[in-house]
């Protein structure tokens, strides 16, 4: 079983690295799917590997079997860059033999946009408010007492004005415990693989003439262009050392750069956890007229350097099976991000 599992790990990784070659930078769509929704974890690395629970919804859908609660709860908001708000609900339960099955939901609160046309330049008076949304459903399985595997299908939902696309992404991954070592995990998951996602929608008319006709003015629609969803592939390690839960992830993004993250966190009695982590991405770079990279850096990840996280375990001090997250990273130009999480058991 163990030689199956490295073995299709393996082929994956290597399928991974060929495709991420060929990135093509800022041209996927729905890229608000790589937005991190819930604190736990956020400050770190690993989190594909050692994720329980809904957390685990985001990270690695593996990680869901996991958890020992019956049902499961979680709400969590996080301040996003650009004054967007961001909402993640989610709840999950034991099915027996079909495995723990969660029902999530993210929305994105971008607020109201000045809407500006060719001919109105400075603003037509109106304004119009983008609604950005995702609906998933996620089934989980214990394989054995080591080894879970998890899948997620995500309805996506974008509008603004007079236009909106929707699409089906899914996410793929497992995570096994144990592997060669008592305490090293490792897990791995592809996301966001799916049909490309095409707006459509009244705003794409135009009102024009035919080239060399003296046909009146009438509208045309325009046929927009298609975009694929933000693939991407992370493998991801655990390992427990003197009390101290280590983590590494490396993300292979097929457009955008790859990322790297790492970092520790250490229980506190029981009581709490305080996390420390470090992300860093390559650069993308021009290319010069022989395909080769030229000197002129042109983007790096605003969201790269030094994160910091907690949690507080309330059921000693409440009795009840309740924790409270919170994680904080610097966005560059954009200030800091703050995301709290609430999440109960039963």
């Amino acid at each position: 079983m163990k030689k199956i599992i490295i073995s299709t790990l393996a082929v994956i990784v290597l399928s991974s690295i060929v495709l991420g070659q060929g990135s093509r930078m800022g041209t996927a769509s729905s890229t608000q799917l790589q937005v991190v929704p819930s604190a736990r974890y956020l400050a770190g690395g690993g989190a594909a590997a050692t994720a329980v629970g809904l957390d685990a919804a985001f990270w690695n859908p593996a990680g869901l079997a996991r958890s020992e609660n019956s049902i499961d709860a979680i709400f969590s908001n996080r301040q996003y860059i650009a004054d967007i708000e961001n909402n993640f609900f989610g709840v999950s339960t034991d099915l027996g033999a079909v495995g723990r099955v969660a029902i999530t939901a993210r929305t994105f609160n971008i607020g109201d946009i000045d809407e500006t046309t060719v001919y109105d330049p400075d603003g037509t008076g109106q304004v119009f408010t983008p609604n950005f949304s995702i609906v998933g459903v996620s089934v989980s399985k214990n394989l054995s007492d080591n080894t879970s595997v998890g899948v997620n299908a995500n309805l996506i939902r974008e509008s603004f004005g007079r236009v909106a696309a929707s699409g089906l992404g899914f996410d793929l991954g497992v995570q096994y415990r144990g592997l060669f070592l008592d305490d090293l995990d490792v897990g791995f998951v592809l996301k966001n693989f799916g049909q490309p996602v095409k707006y459509a929608g009244e705003g794409l008319g135009v009102l024009a003439t035919a080239d060399e006709s003296d046909r009146p003015l009438e509208y045309y629609k325009i046929d927009a262009a298609s975009f694929d969803l933000p693939f991407s592939f992370d493998m991801a390690v655990g390992y427990t050392v003197a009390g101290i839960d280590l983590g590494l992830t490396y993300t292979s993004n097929y457009y955008t750069t790859d990322e790297i993250r790492f970092g520790g966190s250490y229980n506190v009695a029981g009581m709490a956890t305080l996390s420390v982590g470090y992300q860093q991405s390559g650069v993308a770079q021009f290319l010069d007229d022989d395909g080769d990279d030229a000197d002129d850096e042109w983007y790096s990840n605003p969201f790269d350097g030094v994160s910091f996280g907690g949690s507080l375990n309330l059921q000693n001090l409440i009795g009840m099976n309740l924790s409270v997250d919170f994680a904080s990273l610097q966005a560059g130009a954009f200030g800091t991000n703050n995301v709290v999480t609430l999440r109960m058991g039963l």
